[in-house]
């Protein structure tokens, strides 16, 4: 065997080892990450605006405040929340595509009245002036006691209770907005028609 073909395979041998560790480390990266966005201060203060909840500022305070409030449900890209003082209320935190970006939404439903109660945009990076006007106060307030019993919809012009005004020019990223809390709200009913009643305990999927 030449010295050529033996030094071919070591650095295959090498390679697969390195793309090996590279892969470990980012599934562990992405698990870490996993965790945390399951309660990310951004996520608690957002849901503690949409519940009028009085949260700690502090994050390990406000995640254990968090957690009198809430029991998880489900993770990964739609997480879901139950109210343990109101068992027919869920929080969710959903996240799909944006115009250029992902983008994630945090909205609490009422399950029993099929209404969303609050929305927040708790992460985006939509463009400047146009998309990223999903983050203000007055596209908030649309989703405000929204009916969402057959889902929500994205219209030039609301004339009815699930719709909502599609920003000026962003015409894509309020179909975002209205593709990711479709989605959310299928996930929902298939969990919150099954749940057991809130106990204080998490429970796993």
């Amino acid at each position: 065997m030449s010295g050529k073909t033996v030094g071919f395979r070591d650095e295959i041998k090498f390679m697969l080892v390195l793309a090996t560790v590279c892969a470990v480390l980012l599934l562990v990266a992405r698990a870490g990450v996993g965790s945390r966005a399951d309660l990310s201060m951004v996520a608690i203060t957002s849901a503690g605006q949409i519940c009028k909840l009085e949260l700690p500022e502090e994050p390990v305070a406000a995640v254990a405040a968090f957690n009198e409030h809430f029991v998880s449900r489900t993770r990964g890209r739609i997480q879901l929340w139950q109210s343990l003082s109101r068992s027919n209320v869920w929080l969710c935190q959903a996240r799909g595509a944006g115009m250029w970006a992902e983008l994630a939404l945090l909205f609490a439903y009422d399950h029993m009245h099929r209404r969303i109660i609050g929305m927040r945009v708790i992460e985006q990076n939509e463009t400047a002036g146009l998309g990223d006007r999903i983050g203000e106060e007055a596209f908030y307030e649309q989703f405000d006691d929204m009916d969402a019993g057959s889902g929500v919809e994205m219209k030039a012009i609301r004339v009815k209770g699930n719709q909502f005004d599609a920003i000026s020019g962003a015409t894509i990223t309020s179909r975002a907005v209205e593709t990711v809390i479709n989605r959310a709200l299928g996930q929902i009913e298939k969990i919150a028609s099954a749940a057991p009643p809130a106990a204080g305990k998490e429970a796993r999927p």
